[in-house]
């Protein structure tokens, strides 16, 4: 579970530069995402990822105050954007923050319906 819980933690804080950052291609070494629409998609990449993170992380958290804090996420980052030089807030980029959510927590639910946890039984 630590091992889950860092790779969310680290994630966490890289989407969180990367939405934050003046030019965050550039900090990558990319000049222009591939395909129609000049990266299209990669905030609902992004989000999806951090929403199954979450959860697998299984926080000792309620899971509604994990959706919330997300969803908080989501629209802080796109609207602190518009504070950002050479971005600016979009209102594709928070539908693809939220769909992404919605589809991470989408695949969580198929994954641990399909993967049940093995339940814990003391040996005594």
């Amino acid at each position: 579970m630590l091992l889950i819980r860092t790779a969310c933690v680290v994630y966490w804080m890289l989407v969180s530069f990367l939405l934050l950052a003046p030019e965050p291609l550039a900090l990558l070494g990319i000049r222009r995402l591939p395909g129609p629409g000049g990266g299209r998609g990669a905030h609902f990449l992004l989000f999806t990822l951090l929403a199954i993170l979450v959860l697998a992380s299984r926080w000792p958290v309620g899971r509604k105050s994990l959706i919330t804090g997300l969803v908080a996420f989501a629209v802080a980052t796109e609207f602190l954007q518009g504070l950002v030089p050479h971005r600016s807030v979009e209102i594709f980029d928070l539908a693809e923050n939220l769909l992404g959510l919605a589809a991470g927590a989408c695949v969580w639910l198929m994954l641990r319906a399909r993967f049940p946890r093995p339940s814990r039984q003391c040996e005594g």
